[in-house]
């Protein structure tokens, strides 16, 4: 069986003809809360609370396989959508306590102002379809270099899920980490990434640092979606590389020529992105850095650069033992679509399970 892989490292209008549609476009695209029937692992036991991005299997069933990460983990998480309900599964190891000789191309050299331990992947996007999970950038707020934050990893499956060695051999639970396989060299392209190169390894919060947020993968093109840099116009960034070259053996660094594609996105930064079916991008955009805003919808041809918006999501809370919450958006999977309509999973940092939640939605032509 032909092995695949999944890969783990507010309202702007289009223009209103009528009060009515105005209307319509004004009101915050619906969301609607799915079920939890088993919770994701986080730390101590308890339900993770720092879910950051999810893809999924094309669909064979009622069913859905996917696969979720984290951004304060070592590992990702298989789940199950049935329906209006997820129920968590089987973890994957993606790093290991300490870095890893098999890791392909050469670490990036230290640019922050400290060194922190080799700790958590850093998870913040997710993809299918030779696709790869990716996560990078120095601590938010300490500013410290963490180099298992600069990592990308893809994790092989069969059709049904399952990982599997390099033979396409099933692996048991505790070989699951047989079918991953890591890479260094995405820091290779960021830092010849044109305008936004020289933000690379700088600190999110005080310096507009270099951070990737989303991951889609066409054919053997990866995008990386940036949260930042945004620059002094407001425009959000996209990088294009190539898996080939990402995964190449040896230790050798990349020498290939990223593409740089310039979107203006209202001075928002990206959270998350997934392919369309037509091979444009679902966009969620944020705040880059500072104070959330409310979360907005883009559809982008990164093939021409050509953007339209179309919609704000509506805000999810939640009482979290004591306190009320708002999720932080991190996360968008596209489910299905027909002609210009999507059903679509969202996730929320900062809650419980990601609070997922469901939305049928329009896709501008």
């Amino acid at each position: 069986m032909r092995p695949t892989h999944f890969t783990v490292g507010a309202l702007v209008l289009l223009g209103c003809i009528g009060g009515d549609v105005c209307a319509q476009q004004l009101s915050p695209i619906p969301v609607k809360p799915m079920v939890i029937d088993r919770n994701l692992d986080g730390k101590g036991g308890d339900p993770a609370e720092d879910v950051s991005g999810m893809a999924c299997l094309p669909a064979q069933a009622a069913s859905r396989m996917c696969l979720l990460i984290n951004d304060e983990s070592k590992k990702a998480q298989f789940v199950t959508i049935d329906g209006d309900r997820m129920s968590a599964g089987r973890v994957v190891p993606l790093i290991g306590k300490e870095p890893d000789s098999r890791t392909l191309g050469s670490p990036p050299a230290q640019t922050c102002r400290e060194a922190d331990d080799f700790k958590d992947v850093d998870g913040e996007g997710v993809a299918y379809a030779e696709p790869y999970f990716y996560s990078h950038g120095c601590s938010r707020k300490k500013d410290k270099f963490r180099l298992s934050s600069f990592i990308l990893a893809r994790v092989r499956v069969d059709r049904q899920g399952q990982p599997i060695d390099s033979a396409g051999r099933p692996l048991a639970p505790d070989d699951f980490a047989g079918a991953v396989e890591t890479t260094y060299r995405v820091s290779d392209l960021l830092k010849r990434a044109g305008a936004a190169a020289k933000f690379f390894g700088k600190d999110l919060e005080s310096e507009n640092g270099l951070t990737i947020e989303g991951i889609a993968v066409q054919g053997d093109t990866i995008w990386f979606g940036l949260r930042a840099p945004v620059d002094e116009n407001g425009i959000a960034f996209l990088v294009r590389g190539n898996v080939a070259d990402l995964f190449k053996t040896g230790n050798a660094a990349s020498e290939a020529a990223p593409t740089l594609v310039r979107l203006p996105l209202e001075g928002l930064g990206i959270r998350d992105l997934a392919l369309l079916p037509d091979n444009r991008l679902l966009i969620i955009a944020g705040a880059p850095h500072g104070k959330e805003v409310p979360f907005r919808l883009f559809v982008v041809d990164p093939a021409v650069g050509d953007v339209k918006p179309f919609g704000e999501l509506a805000a999810v809370t939640q009482r979290d033992g004591q306190e009320m919450k708002t999720g932080k958006l991190e996360g968008v999977t596209v489910l299905e679509t027909a002609a210009d309509k999507a059903r679509i999973v969202v996730l929320f940092d900062s809650l419980p399970n990601g609070a997922p939640h469901q939305a049928e939605i329009s896709i501008p032509k």
